[in-house]
């Protein structure tokens, strides 16, 4: 039986917030060294890289997920013990997004 861990509403979004937070805290990290933009609006978050290079993170409210999506592929993410797990690979947020990060801003 496959185990499900549905996330209530108030948790959720928490959960979104902080991740949210930590990436964007990890992308500061970076503005002096490359060329990289980004905007959060509406629990979506753009980064724009040069060569209209982009990666685009959002909430799935209603299946209580976050995507990431690339020029190269997208992947849905659950919550599972303490961690986004992306459902298709079993990888963290991190490790795709980082992958990612790289991917997308070497392609400049």
């Amino acid at each position: 039986m496959k185990k499900t861990n549905i996330l209530k509403e108030n948790n959720f979004y928490f959960l979104v917030n902080k991740l949210f937070f930590q990436i964007e805290d990890n992308l500061k990290l970076y503005e002096n060294e490359m060329d990289l933009d980004y905007t959060i609006q509406d629990y979506v978050m753009t980064i724009s890289f040069s060569k209209n290079n982009l990666i685009i993170i959002n909430k799935q409210e209603i299946l209580r997920q976050v995507w990431l999506a690339t020029t190269i592929n997208g992947y849905h993410f659950n919550y599972i013990n303490n961690q986004w797990i992306c459902n298709r690979t079993n990888k963290n947020f991190w490790e795709i997004f980082e992958n990612a990060f790289f991917i997308q801003s070497k392609k400049m």
